[in-house]
């Protein structure tokens, strides 16, 4: 995640043009979060501060083809935990197993062990969509491992 700062300065000789400078540069980023301060200073401004990631994204970590027999054994219980709550998760929501994730993927998330949301998202099957809906599940597993 990256970091800019924008200053909005609140005379209306450059509020408009310092408003137009964030949004371009908004358009061309993939927003995170923000937060603003209120500088009283000379001249007064708002302080904006935006967390980001550029638009390309990086290539997801599955480096190799790996299988179940290439997991050491501590790999193999964590991928037992996956896979147990995977057939229960299948079960919940009436669907079949590969639907919430294919085999590939346990075996990525039992040799990587993510620990957060964008790691998440770094695993080859694993996008937004997917890191929100199951995300939060899998890394308690991998937090309690």
């Amino acid at each position: 995640m990256q970091v800019s700062v924008f200053s909005i300065r609140i005379d209306p000789a450059f509020l408009e043009q310092d408003q137009q400078t964030l949004n371009t540069f908004l358009e061309t980023v993939i927003f995170k979060k923000s937060s603003t301060q209120f500088l009283e200073s000379e001249p007064a401004h708002w302080s904006v501060i935006v967390h980001y990631e550029t638009e390309q994204q990086e290539k997801p970590i599955r480096l190799e083809r790996k299988s179940y027999e290439d997991l050491l054994p501590n790999d193999k219980q964590v991928y037992g935990y996956l896979n147990q709550w995977r057939t229960e998760k299948s079960e919940q929501l009436n669907q079949k197993k590969f639907m919430i994730c294919h085999n590939s993927e346990l075996i990525d998330l039992a040799l990587y062990k993510p620990s957060n949301l964008d790691e998440l998202q770094q695993i080859k099957g694993f996008g937004k969509q997917k890191a929100d809906k199951f995300g939060e599940d899998i890394l308690a597993i991998l937090n309690a491992v």
